[in-house]
């Protein structure tokens, strides 16, 4: 009889918990999401699930999920940081974000564009770097995306800084940015501007324009955020 009891509250608690979680799930309060690209890298693993809610105010610098409208680039969810807000004025120099004249990347860990060489690309190999990260651009030299914590002084790397116009850009902007040196832009009103962390390999707000606010999703509470 005991033993029915403890099985009856068990099934109930967990029929009750399973319950809120749909609920959960259908409104929004909380979402469960498969992350297949390595844009938000180093902070959002490319293959990892992440925890998004509804109910949290949007902050900035934070990295939330928003409805990408392109026909270019296909529709979906995007998880990106939220770097800008209507009236901001956003500019990158050197592959560094400013916003309002502020440097913005202080406290953020984020990947950038390095050359290194071969002996540093096999030191990260056998660390457990995939061979098809690394873009080789001579017999010694290739590029890669590092976040700080990667870099070693025992080998030779530079931040590599890309001098070529990036047509998307050119198409939306209307100007001769490139994906590291990129405006100055005010944003408008109704609008934000969107950032992945992993700079060089993310399809942001540089190439797809200005997110209207009214898109945005929700926000990541898992990983921390």
């Amino acid at each position: 009889m005991f033993k029915n009891k403890i099985y009856n509250i068990v099934l109930l608690a967990g029929s009750f918990i399973i319950t809120l979680l749909i609920i959960a799930k259908l409104s929004g309060v909380l979402q469960y999401a498969y992350v297949p690209q390595a844009g938000c890298e180093p902070n959002i693993k490319k293959g990892s699930f992440v925890i998004v809610t509804n109910i949290l105010p949007y902050e900035k610098f934070k990295l939330l999920t928003y409805n990408q409208n392109s026909e270019k680039f296909g529709k979906g969810v995007y998880i990106q940081r939220l770097v800008g807000t209507e009236g901001d004025k956003i500019q990158i120099k050197n592959g560094n974000l400013f916003v309002n004249n502020g440097l913005a990347d202080k406290g953020i860990r984020l990947k950038h564009l390095y050359k290194i060489d071969r002996a540093f690309v096999n030191d990260l190999m056998l660390k457990g770097v995939s061979e098809n990260e690394f873009y080789q651009i001579d017999y010694n030299y290739f590029l890669t995306n590092l976040s700080e914590n990667q870099l070693s002084d025992h080998f030779f790397y530079e931040r590599f800084i890309n001098p070529n116009q990036d047509k998307d850009i050119v198409k939306i902007y209307h100007k001769d940015w490139t994906a590291d040196n990129f405006g100055p832009v005010t944003i408008p009103p109704g609008k934000v501007f969107f950032l992945g962390d992993n700079r060089n390999a993310s399809l942001d707000s540089r190439f797809i324009g200005f997110v209207d606010e009214s898109e945005i999703t929700g926000s990541v509470i898992y990983p921390k955020n």
